[in-house]
């Protein structure tokens, strides 16, 4: 190991071409999309030993300039800058909300440094450059509730793969015990999934039903798969789960806001379809599905309905008229 004072001549001359030098971290901000380019400049500020893995040993600290460089990528570390300001110091492995950064950049940069003979990288100090952007309450929404969905999906995902029968309460019988619901910001209820797993030969691939029950905060979902599909389902499961799960979040969001719920739902399939809360929750699920798989969400909408129209037991017009209903919404 190199005395420390010429580990300080090393990281002088790594500064040097850093100055000049700007990163591209690739970060994979979400499950269901490409990772997002971020623009990241870098400044050594010193050497401090730490203890890694029982060891104490000397890394180079550094600073990370997160510089602005595209819609996606500005939108996430806007609102990290609005919560966090425009600096951030970091404490030993604890982001708060840098964790992708964090980890990538460390990575990343110790690689850089074996050039200069120098140990390895940790993040001590996080400059957000990017502004804080103006976003109106249906976007911070529509980004927080995609991120829960993401979760659970996740989650049954995960359980599905090794578990096709029973009954089973999430997060609880897959995190443990001390898992007894979910939390999520800017959630006020916290809430449980109780997921149903059958089979059934009769079924093509998968079908998927689910209720939100506001008086017990509990998503219950029931999945029935085809026994012989094995994991050639998966990509469908997925894509059921996120039109499904946003749509109970809705209720769950108009719960929430104090919505009025109707005291008992309709027997009838289109004046159920047509409530209110119901055409808001569809919007939201199928605008979840438009968004993954790309799509108009008018054919998004045509396709579930041309797939569910038997089953729900809606006829023709029918059909057109929800549809109708769903795309007024604004």
């Amino acid at each position: 190991m190199k005395k420390f004072e010429d580990l300080k001549k090393s990281m002088e001359s790594a500064n040097n071409f850093l100055k000049n030098h700007v990163f591209e971290v690739y970060l994979d901000f979400t499950t269901d999309e490409d990772n997002v380019p971020t623009k990241v400049k870098v400044e050594l500020t010193g050497i401090k030993n730490y203890i890694s893995i029982g060891d104490n040993k000397p890394f180079v600290q550094f600073t990370a300039y997160i510089l602005p460089t595209n819609k996606k990528s500005d939108l996430l570390y806007s609102a990290l800058r609005t919560k966090h300001g425009r600096e951030k110091h970091i404490k030993t492995f604890n982001y708060e909300g840098y964790d992708s950064l964090g980890f990538v950049m460390q990575r990343k940069l110790s690689e850089f440094l074996k050039y200069f003979s120098l140990p390895d990288a940790i993040l001590t100090k996080v400059v957000n450059e990017v502004e804080p952007m103006k976003l109106n309450e249906n976007l911070i929404i529509e980004g927080r509730y995609d991120s829960v969905v993401r979760e659970l999906v996740k989650d049954i995902v995960s359980f599905y793969k090794y578990q096709r029968e029973g009954e089973f309460l999430l997060p609880e019988d897959l995190k443990g015990e001390e898992y007894h619901s979910y939390k999520f910001p800017g959630i006020n209820n916290e809430f449980v999934i109780e997921l149903n797993l059958e089979i059934d030969d009769d079924v093509e691939n998968i079908d998927i039903d689910a209720a939100y029950y506001r008086e017990e905060d509990v998503i219950e979902i029931t999945i029935i798969s085809n026994p012989e599909m094995g994991y050639k389902n998966l990509e469908l499961l997925i894509g059921e789960l996120n039109e499904t799960l946003r749509h109970e979040l809705e209720h769950i969001y108009q719960y929430q806001k104090g919505y009025k719920f109707p005291k008992k739902e309709p027997t009838s399939p289109i004046k159920y379809y047509l409530q209110p809360h119901e055409l808001e929750a569809q919007r939201a699920g199928f605008k979840r599905i438009a968004k993954l798989q790309k799509k108009p969400l008018i054919d998004v909408i045509m396709n579930w309905f041309k797939k569910n129209q038997k089953r729900h037991r809606l006829s023709d017009k029918e059909v057109e008229k929800v549809i109708k209903k769903i795309l007024e919404i604004s």
